[in-house]
């Protein structure tokens, strides 16, 4: 394809329809360097682990609080995990409303405060008390439609025991607690828990933790921030207009026909490129021609 910069400033592109969006993407993917950019993604939180089971719950954590200023989140995340010491997942499984609650008093994160922090740990203990583990707890619900199996995971882990931390029937009021387990149910894009799925299921790859085995790649949902829904927008992912569970399922569903196996290879690269300034929200001629999806660029 041929790209022309003409002197208005405008960048046109001919013989759109002739691209091969995989093979760009997969050019793009392949020259991507992931080590750059890990230092600024909260999963590097995570990998700081070795054992598989601490990965999983720090994994959790992580993800819930992933929301916000990129160095916020990192903060609130460091913190979160300081409570927990070097073995988070023996940590939580020990944990004791009674006394440990205590220690994070002085903890929030935007609108969620120590409580709602108390109430997760609680939540994660009763899930590995329970089912072994959180892969185990997730896969009790498990079904062929992604949305399904996120709302039975979100309703397992707001089941457990809240009474401990909240005056009862406060919790279906208590939005702060329950912003850590978003379901599509409610019109969320999920993007943290989804965010967490890849985490944990894609293949150590340097990003990835690859510490689930009982689901496959290919049946992850893309993790939806504007950066995503807004470079989906200008390469044909998508049409939709609005962010929202539908949209990720369409950008996920198009993404599967490029790899089904594992459709969210390209989801670590293409957020970073938003994250990074590199494809900026308003069209800056310096960058775009400099841009290495510029040949799939609908702009």
């Amino acid at each position: 394809m041929d790209i022309i910069v003409k002197e208005t400033g405008d960048i046109e592109q001919s013989g759109r329809n002739s691209l091969d969006l995989k093979y760009h993407l997969d050019a793009f993917i392949d020259g991507f360097r992931k080590e750059l950019h890990i230092e600024n993604d909260p999963v590097r939180l995570v990998r700081r682990y070795d054992d598989p089971r601490d990965r999983e719950v720090a994994g959790l954590i992580t993800s819930a609080l992933a929301y916000g200023n990129v160095k916020i989140i990192l903060n609130s995340v460091e913190r979160a995990l300081s409570f927990l010491g070097e073995h988070p997942a023996a940590a939580v499984a020990a944990f004791d409303p009674r006394t440990d609650a205590k220690r994070l008093r002085g903890f929030y994160h935007r609108f969620n405060t120590s409580r709602d922090l108390a109430a997760f740990f609680w939540m994660i203990r009763r899930a590995l008390e329970d089912h072994g583990s959180i892969e185990n707890a997730f896969l009790n619900g498990l079904n062929d439609e992604p949305a399904v199996s996120m709302d039975r995971f979100s309703a397992l882990m707001l089941g457990f025991g809240h009474e401990r931390f909240y005056p009862k029937g406060e919790l279906s009021r208590r939005a702060a607690v329950r912003f850590f387990l978003p379901t599509p149910r409610d019109g969320s894009a999920c993007k943290r828990m989804n965010l967490y799925l890849r985490w944990m299921v894609r293949p150590d790859d340097g990003v990835d933790c690859g510490v689930w085995t009982g689901v496959t790649p290919g049946r992850l949902v893309i993790p939806l921030d504007t950066h995503i829904a807004r470079i989906s927008s200008y390469i044909g992912l998508t049409d939709r207009k609005s962010p929202g569970w539908a949209m990720a399922i369409d950008i996920t569903r198009q993404l599967q026909e490029l790899d089904a196996a594992d459709p969210l290879r390209y989801d670590f690269a293409l957020c970073h490129l938003g994250i990074a300034g590199d494809c900026p929200r308003k069209r800056d001629l310096r960058k775009c021609v400099k841009c290495p999806i510029l040949p799939i660029c609908r702009l």
